[in-house]
């Protein structure tokens, strides 16, 4: 119902956009028009009205600051909605941040139809060969209503009826409405999670974030504006983990985990894990999870997320042969992933903040089904993902 319903107000913003022109006078008022196409278009999305409003001067200061990064043929568009009403702004090398527009009430920017219209403006207004995204928010990885993407704690007058949080499948559902992205880029917690990129890897060819939680100050954007603009993936996730450990305002961050995922190398990783793993889950069996590196503690509401590669390792160890096969499709797919000098990230919801075998990190995360995940819940979600159905995981009987 809830696609339906977006179809139906796209289709009619289209109609509606098709029958305003009158051609027999000029408006008084000048539309304004789209921007001659550019090589590039980035949009940063900041969901931050919550409790990481108070971090949006700070990454703003520093995209400010990386400005001479920012090449004449790019444009930068910033989305920030924090406790002030939500405004769109142009970043550039000439004139730093500037208002492009402001927004007259307040709006729930983990909205569905909110974020499409607010990607599909910037979209139009300022054409471009290729686009690159950035998401800024809460997150929590690919489970619905915990938080998946983004979290709005003001959505307005019609609070009662928008979500908080905006769920993986809307996601996909409004980004497949737009251009396809180079990357995207979660600037947030959790979502560099296999579920996640694989639901969202017809819309993006890349895909860069964090297994674990992220550090409170985020990704440096004074060091990563330029590959942003030049859709440097690589140099994205660098100069991120080149930025940590660190202190940052009389606090310590110890470390970030970070990882790039081509997102056109999925379906044989779906099909190699599959093949490998769910033989181990039959009939609703339950390996033990002793030695899968968790990125929280035990059985709290985050509690879906293991170490990809970790998790093969520790199943297939006395199959080596299927592991290596394995791995060789898994580095097919994540080119990238780093680890903090101190083998350690900054964790606040989770007592676990350290990866305790550096060899077999793999930089994504991975969910395994268990029966204490009944009273949660998320075993009938996860077979709504569509890495549930890619990898035959319905053949376990979980």
């Amino acid at each position: 119902m809830k696609r339906l319903f977006l179809y139906i107000i796209i289709l009619y913003n289209v109609l509606l956009l098709a029958g305003c022109h009158d051609h027999t006078s000029p408006p008084s008022n000048p539309v304004p028009q789209p921007r001659a196409e550019a090589e590039r278009t980035v949009i940063i999305y900041m969901a931050a009205d919550n409790s990481l409003s108070g971090s949006v001067t700070l990454d703003t200061t520093e995209m400010v600051r990386g400005k001479s990064q920012i090449p004449e043929d790019m444009n930068v568009l910033v989305y920030i909605d924090d406790r002030k009403l939500p405004a769109i702004y142009e970043l550039s090398a000439k004139n730093g941040l500037q208002l492009w527009k402001q927004f007259k009430e307040e709006q729930c920017s983990t909205d569905s139809l909110t974020m499409l219209n607010v990607l599909r403006d910037i979209v139009y207004m300022f054409p471009a060969r290729h686009y690159g995204l950035s998401m800024w928010s809460h997150a929590t990885g690919w489970a619905p209503r915990r938080n998946t993407f983004g979290k709005d704690e003001n959505r307005g007058a019609s609070a009662a009826t928008m979500p908080e949080e905006m769920e993986l499948s809307v996601l996909h559902d409004v980004l497949a409405h737009l251009p396809k992205f180079d990357y995207i880029f979660f600037d947030a917690c959790f979502m560099q999670c296999i579920e996640v990129a694989y639901e969202l890897r017809d819309v993006t060819d890349w895909m860069i974030g964090s297994p674990a939680e992220i550090p409170g100050p985020g990704a440096p954007y004074d060091k990563i504006i330029g590959a942003l603009c030049q859709s440097d993936v690589e140099g994205i996730v660098r100069e991120y983990d080149k930025a940590y450990p660190s202190w940052h305002n009389s606090h310590y961050y110890s470390g970030v985990l970070l990882s790039l995922i081509d997102c056109s190398k999925l379906e044989p990783l779906a099909e190699a894990t599959g093949r490998l793993l769910t033989p181990f889950y039959m009939d609703r069996d339950e390996p033990s999870t002793s030695g899968f590196q968790p990125y929280t503690k035990a059985f709290n509401k985050y509690t879906y997320c293991f170490d990809m590669r970790t998790t093969m390792r520790r199943l297939l160890t006395e199959k080596e042969d299927d592991y290596t096969a394995w791995m060789e499709v898994f580095d097919q797919a994540v080119p990238l992933r780093t680890l903090s000098s101190t083998h350690t990230w900054f964790a606040v919801t989770s007592t676990i903040s350290r990866v305790y075998d550096p060899d077999c990190y793999g930089g994504v995360s991975m969910f395994v089904p268990m029966r204490d995940y009944d009273y949660f819940g998320l075993n009938d979600k996860f077979q709504e993902t569509s890495w549930y159905k890619a990898t035959g995981w319905q053949a376990t009987g979980w």
